[in-house]
């Protein structure tokens, strides 16, 4: 049997990484080094070494147990879609094992050059699936032709970060179909202008 299958491996490789979690959010990146780490878990540093070769490649590990592939809902509505998607992405900042570790991984990331890989494979998941339904929307015709995915992307996250970083108020289903629908309403007002400038008669109610 091979030491990635040990049973007493994976057990340790466990408690290392649920050891390096409740340090990171305790303390952040900068305080779960490999010292305290191994004061707390009770694993000797030779052997957290033996698993990793220093506090980079285990803060690295640690995110990636926790981190859960974004699903991407095709609900047969942009609106249907972006809420399922906002509403995800409002749990994972409020609640779970990885709601305390975002922020810290979004500093971390300013200063060393493997958490911001880290970070920009995360971020670049979680955005495909946001982008990919506002393009299936213009598709559809639900937003304007010219409409800039990444605009909505950022009209989108930008409130749950800010209420989760500055404001402090409930990151809920609620928060999360008002954001929701005021970007689309935005973006969905110029639709019909569109339609009405194409189409001048398409404003005027019939009196027929």
């Amino acid at each position: 049997m091979g030491r990635a299958t040990d049973p007493r491996v994976r057990r340790t490789r466990a408690v290392v990484i649920a050891t390096a979690l409740d340090l990171l959010a305790e303390r952040g990146i900068a305080g779960t080094t490999i010292e305290a780490v191994a004061e707390r878990s009770g694993v000797a540093k030779t052997t957290i070494y033996r698993h990793w070769d220093g506090q980079a490649a285990l803060i690295l590990d640690a995110f990636d147990s926790v981190r859960r592939p974004p699903v991407d809902p095709d609900t047969g509505t942009l609106r249907g879609d972006l809420l399922d998607l906002v509403a995800g992405l409002a749990a994972a900042l409020s609640a779970g094992p990885a709601a305390g570790l975002m922020f810290a991984l979004v500093d971390a990331a300013e200063r060393d050059p493997q958490v911001a890989a880290l970070h920009r494979r995360e971020g670049e998941a979680r955005h495909a699936v946001i982008l990919r339904a506002v393009e299936r929307g213009i598709d559809r015709g639900e937003l304007p032709a010219d409409t800039d995915p990444a605009d909505v992307l950022d009209q989108l996250a930008g409130p749950l970060f800010y209420r989760r970083a500055v404001s402090g108020g409930a990151l809920d289903r609620a928060f999360a179909e008002r954001i929701v629908d005021r970007v689309l309403a935005g973006h969905q007002g110029r639709v019909g202008a569109e339609r009405i400038a194409a189409d001048p008669g398409a404003g005027t109610a019939s009196t027929a």
